[in-house]
C-alpha cells in the first residue's frame, strides 16, 4: 500500500513509500523501497506523563509503598522505583526526619 504524500527523509523519493509495522509508543513505521530506509513520519513519545509521575510522588509521601502505588496506577513498581531515585536529585540537602526515613528505607540515600 503507497504512502504517496510521505518523502523518505533519506533519499526524498514520495513514490514506493510502504507501511511497515509500529513503533513501541504505537507510531506507524514507513519503508522506503528506494533506499530501504524505515523511519516514522510523525513519531510519538514512549513514557508516562509527567503528571502520573507527579501522583506517583506524592502518594509515595502520604505513606504508600511502591507496590501500593504501582496497583494503584497500573504501573509496574520497580518503575516508580526509578521515578523517585530520579527525583533524588531534586532533593535538598537536608530534609525532614520523616522524608528521611522513607528514602533510607527506600534504598535512595
Amino acid at each position: 500500500m503507497a504512502l504517496p504524500t510521505i518523502s523518505c527523509p533519506k533519499c526524498h523519493q514520495t513514490s514506493r513509500q510502504t507501511k511497515a509495522g509500529f513503533t513501541p509508543a504505537g507510531s506507524q513505521r514507513i519503508k522506503c523501497a528506494h533506499c530501504s530506509c524505515r523511519y516514522t513520519p510523525t513519531p510519538q513519545e514512549v513514557g508516562y506523563d509527567e503528571e502520573i509521575r507527579l501522583q506517583a510522588l506524592h502518594l509515595r509521601l502520604d505513606g504508600f509503598t511502591l507496590r501500593e502505588i504501582g496497583r494503584l496506577l497500573k504501573i509496574n513498581h520497580q518503575t516508580i522505583a526509578n521515578w523517585m531515585h530520579d527525583y533524588t536529585a531534586y532533593l535538598p540537602p537536608t530534609l525532614p526526619e520523616s522524608i528521611s526515613d522513607m528514602a533510607r528505607m527506600d534504598g535512595l540515600i
